[in-house]
């Protein structure tokens, strides 16, 4: 048996016919042009019975409800992932005209599933054999931490799928634990962020399609540009890619003899009163129970060679910070990986999550100065309730 690719991508771009308000700064931020398009690229990986889609998303996030139905209605394992961008549409509720007004445009919602149900099916159909290009480089200078300086988490995961014996590439897979908001809140044009150019140059470089994942981006691992311009962003996607195809050139493929998915639902207590609030006003989606309790999931994929596979690729429900996404690759090489990467946001979006020992909701949280991530996260259990799910799989 030999692994099995398959790709395929659309376009999610909001039509600006209909109001669109950008996620990730603050409300009422209206889109009035596009930069550059939206997408949803999915990768399909099979290998005997084992088959996984990753479906990666330019959007702020999705809640874990959009993220099953997807895959259920695609009829395969599903990860959706989202980038994370801090200028497409509002997917979550947060950024509307006011803080009694949800942002999310129902109609855009509806086109959104439909197209990325239909991408994950296309790319499930378009199969070939394919090895494995894994390694790692770390890139310092591009991102900083603007919590804790001390804390970072440079790293940039590199896979490439590879046409057997020839070793032409077939697709890349990135991922970078940095905020997509180079451009920041002045900014209202939708665009993907350094996201965009850093696949289009991995693209023009190896004439095979690129995937970009976020990793444990909380923090905040925001861009460390000298500006906001388009400019600043194309210079870090530069960077990124060409670091990404540097690694990848001096690695030599190898079959891939291993495909697992293992997942764990788990519950967080839901102590947050921002987020209570709103879900009781409607602003977002009601995802707690009568207890106050949400359930979400983390994965672990394990991929390459040999019996534990030399690539594990762990996910989080949210925006990790630097400091457990750490510790989590570090167990996972622990635990046999050769390759360790955390991937956020996917298959539910919780906000910030933080190591217990950090979390300290502020007085006021509607000035939070140094505490502003405790204010969008779902509570001090997120953290802990997350290492411990990941370790049942490790």
């Amino acid at each position: 048996m030999s692994l099995q690719i398959g790709y395929a991508q659309s376009v999610i771009t909001p039509s600006l016919e209909r109001p669109v308000y950008l996620a990730g700064f603050g409300r009422n931020r209206k889109a009035v042009s596009v930069h550059d398009g939206l997408y949803a690229r999915a990768l399909a990986l099979t290998l005997g019975e084992e088959r996984v889609v990753v479906a990666v998303l330019d959007l702020i996030g999705l809640g874990r409800l959009c993220c099953r139905g997807i895959g259920r209605r695609a009829g395969v394992k599903t990860l959706v992932a989202c980038t994370h961008t801090h200028h497409g549409p509002d997917t979550i509720g947060l950024w509307g005209a006011d803080e009694e007004t949800s942002g999310v445009d129902v109609v855009y919602m509806a086109g959104l599933e439909e197209a990325v149900v239909a991408t994950i099916r296309a790319a499930s159909r378009d199969v070939r054999a394919a090895h494995l290009r894994a390694g790692s480089v770390v890139v310092a200078g591009v991102a900083r931490n603007a919590r804790d300086a001390q804390i970072l988490d440079q790293e940039l995961t590199c896979l490439q799928f590879c046409q057997p014996g020839s070793g032409r590439p077939l697709a890349t897979w990135l991922t970078y634990p940095c905020h997509p908001e180079v451009l920041w809140d002045e900014n209202p044009h939708i665009s993907s962020d350094y996201i965009g150019p850093l696949r289009d140059y991995v693209e023009q470089a190896t004439s095979a399609p690129c995937l970009v994942t976020v990793g444990a981006l909380g923090g905040m691992m925001t861009p460390n540009m000298p500006g906001h311009t388009f400019a600043d962003a194309n210079a870090m996607g530069r960077v990124l890619g060409r670091a990404a195809v540097a690694t990848l050139a001096g690695i030599e493929p190898t079959s891939v003899e291993r495909l697992q998915l293992a997942g764990c639902d788990y519950a967080v207590p839901l102590t947050n009163p921002i987020f209570r609030v709103a879900m009781e006003s409607g602003v977002i989606e009601k995802v707690a129970d009568e207890t106050g309790t949400v359930i979400t999931e983390t994965n672990l994929i394990r991929l390459g060679a040999g019996a534990l596979g030399r690539v594990w690729l762990a996910t989080a429900p949210g925006e990790l910070l630097p400091k457990l996404g750490l510790m989590a690759k570090d167990e996972m090489r622990r635990a046999g990986a050769q390759t360790a990467a955390v991937i956020g946001l996917v298959n539910d979006e919780l906000g910030y999550i933080l190591p217990e020992e950090d979390f300290i909701f502020p007085d006021d949280p509607f000035e939070p100065r140094d505490h502003y991530e405790e204010t969008m996260s779902v509570g001090p259990e997120a953290g802990p309730r997350l290492m411990a799910a990941l370790r049942s799989l490790f």
